[in-house]
């Protein structure tokens, strides 16, 4: 099994878990509602084990591609680079980190940071991308908030995203009814696909799906990219944009907020049906170029591209 490292805050009894041989992934966050802890983290059983697949559960960091990219032989600035076909219909997918181990910096009660550098961790990928890059995850827990701040830093010139594959549980308490749970997902626009890669200009997320706004799960399915997101003021954050699953029999949202630097959100219910992804990515994703009209930015040796998530929980009002 792999070693877990357990970051709490003292004051709510709030905690998560991580792997750092495995992605530095979260695998877990507990987080206080009245007189109990609730999880806000879905694996599956043994995902902990070596040989779990990596984006099964947890909350999977993705870079410096998240999602899928069209096709393994991708063009940069006259030069070709070959990436490994990953998923079922043998493109890549979720970038070279989510999978290796990382290197803890530094870790406190209530606070950890660990690094990815390309050259160091998977050297053998580093011909698949332009440059050499390395990338900071700094997690932290307070209150009823589970924080990650992350930063790329390019070693060369080279395109960059980063995204986050969070599953949260559906319900959010035992008992409950998966499929009476709503989504709130505050984005106006949709991206049509075709075998998962995009296709023709973005629509109207109403084409889709009932956003912005609340929806019920019940009988539906996803693997869609939206964007056009609203963004609101959060006091403590600044601007964010806010989703969220709602599990009005228990009274419950489980918040995923994220900065105006993520420009989409991917939506996944995976067919089990016992969780549903909310995916910040600061990208569209299924390129076949490194456009940045998609969210792609183009980095200069030492420039950084920095994002952070929140994941909260929050109690209903009564009328919710």
């Amino acid at each position: 099994m792999l070693e877990t490292l357990t970051i709490h805050d003292s004051g709510s009894g709030a905690q998560a878990e991580f792997l750092p041989g495995r992605g530095f992934t979260c695998c877990s966050a507990k987080l206080p509602a009245g007189d109990r802890l609730v999880e806000l983290v879905w694996c599956p059983e043994g995902f902990r084990e070596p040989e779990a697949r990596a984006s099964s559960g947890g909350i999977p960091i993705l870079c410096p591609y998240p999602g899928r990219l069209a096709s393994t032989s991708m063009p940069f600035e006259g030069r070709t680079f070959d990436l490994e076909p990953v998923d079922p219909l043998g493109r890549p997918i979720h970038g070279f980190a989510h999978d290796r181990p990382w290197r803890v910096l530094e870790a406190s009660a209530s606070a950890v940071m660990a690094e990815f550098q390309l050259s160091r961790d998977a050297a053998e990928r580093l011909p698949r991308w332009p440059a050499d890059f390395r990338l900071t995850a700094r997690w932290s827990i307070a209150g009823s908030q589970l924080e990650g701040r992350f930063t790329l830093t390019a070693l060369g010139r080279m395109p960059a995203a980063i995204g986050l594959h969070p599953y949260l549980p559906v319900p959010l308490r035992a008992g409950g009814d998966a499929e009476a749970c709503l989504l709130d997902v505050p984005a106006r626009l949709w991206q049509p696909q075709q075998e998962l890669l995009p296709v023709g200009p973005l629509a109207a997320s109403s084409q889709r799906a009932a956003f912005p706004g609340r929806m019920p799960l019940a009988g539906r399915s996803f693997d869609d990219v939206f964007t056009g997101l609203d963004v609101r003021d959060a006091a403590g954050s600044g601007p964010e944009v806010v989703t969220a699953v709602i599990d009005r029999a228990a009274g419950l949202a489980a918040e995923v907020a994220f900065d105006r630097v993520f420009s989409a959100c991917v939506l996944f219910t995976p067919p089990h049906r016992e969780a549903v992804c909310i995916e910040p990515y600061t990208v569209l994703p299924g390129a076949d170029a490194f456009d940045p009209q998609r969210g792609w930015r183009l980095l200069d040796e030492g420039e950084s591209l920095t994002a952070t998530v929140r994941f909260r929980l929050v109690p209903l009002p009564p009328e919710a």
